[in-house]
């Protein structure tokens, strides 16, 4: 044992915490594709639904465009169904109006369950920050795996009641082991980083880019066609190939291959089979000699 070694407790001083009893309503989305989301509730209305233009937007297609409004009045929060199709339920029961209270559980689908509850900022700020890590990829800020997943559910069953198309794009980088072994694992990360600094202003704000494994990304469309998509995947293709990417005075060649599915016209049951084709596109382009773009269907 090492005798330098101090076994005392260090004596310290620290203030009271700051806003620990300055508490708020709030509402924690326990399940469904917003899942870990939180709400702070400011007096006075939101409306909460499927409608883009909603206070809050849920992006459930088993739920109403304007399901429920809360109406927050000094330390009151009362919930009012908007006559809604399926139903707003509190603790099990339908209501058309309720006074809420802490732990209250909300349930406006099969899918998304709510918790209202009143919190400090300290909390707050824990939740917003395990909030933020399970969202976003912390290497490359692109959206995580379990994010695209959840919403490629919701996205799937907007696209086959609508009758419109959801196409998929996914890609890796080519050789990205030979990049790692021959410029180091931190050259590695910073391609990562700069390829998806090079995508993410190349698609539209309602489309859903994400990591979906160690140096393979997915691109996730509504209302977008093949034909469509196709040409955003060359697009993304050439970008990368032309940057210029250097790292401690190094320049570091990328490319990247690419396979494109859509889902239009029932060609697929469930939005696993979006996925499985999408991959074997992909798995084309690599076999096909990398740094190309092929779409499922076509080969």
């Amino acid at each position: 044992m090492n005798q330098n070694f101090n076994d005392e407790t260090i004596v310290t001083r620290f203030g009271q915490l700051q806003g620990f009893e300055e508490q708020q309503p709030s509402i924690l989305v326990m399940g469904g594709p917003a899942v870990g989301k939180q709400v702070m509730l400011d007096s006075g209305k939101t409306v909460w639904g499927r409608a883009r233009d909603a206070d809050v937007f849920l992006a459930d297609e088993s739920i109403s465009r304007y399901q429920f409004m809360i109406e927050v009045k000094g330390r009151v929060a009362i919930i009012r169904d908007l006559n809604s199709t399926n139903g707003t339920y509190v603790n099990g029961n339908k209501i058309e109006e309720h006074v809420l209270e802490s732990n209250d559980k909300i349930q406006i689908s099969s899918a998304t369950v709510m918790r209202f509850s009143y919190i400090d900022p300290i909390d707050k700020d824990a939740h917003r920050r395990i909030y933020e890590m399970a969202l976003y990829d912390p290497a490359t800020q692109a959206h995580t795996k379990r994010y695209f997943l959840d919403h490629l559910l919701h996205e799937f069953a907007h696209s086959d009641r609508k009758k419109r198309p959801l196409s998929l794009i996914m890609f890796d980088l080519d050789h990205f082991k030979h990049i790692n072994d021959t410029y180091g694992h931190p050259a590695g990360d910073y391609v990562l980083q700069q390829v998806c600094e090079i995508v993410r202003p190349m698609i539209r704000l309602e489309d859903i880019f994400s990591r979906y494994g160690g140096e393979e990304f997915v691109v996730l469309m509504r209302d977008c066609s093949e034909k469509e998509s196709k040409m955003l995947a060359e697009r993304i293709r050439c970008k990368i190939e032309e940057a210029k990417l250097v790292f401690e005075g190094k320049s570091i060649p990328v490319t990247v291959s690419l396979g494109v599915a859509s889902f239009q016209k029932k060609n697929f049951s469930r939005p696993e089979e979006l996925i499985k084709s999408a991959d074997e596109a992909l798995y084309h382009s690599k076999t096909g000699g990398r740094n190309q773009v092929s779409l499922w269907g076509e080969f």
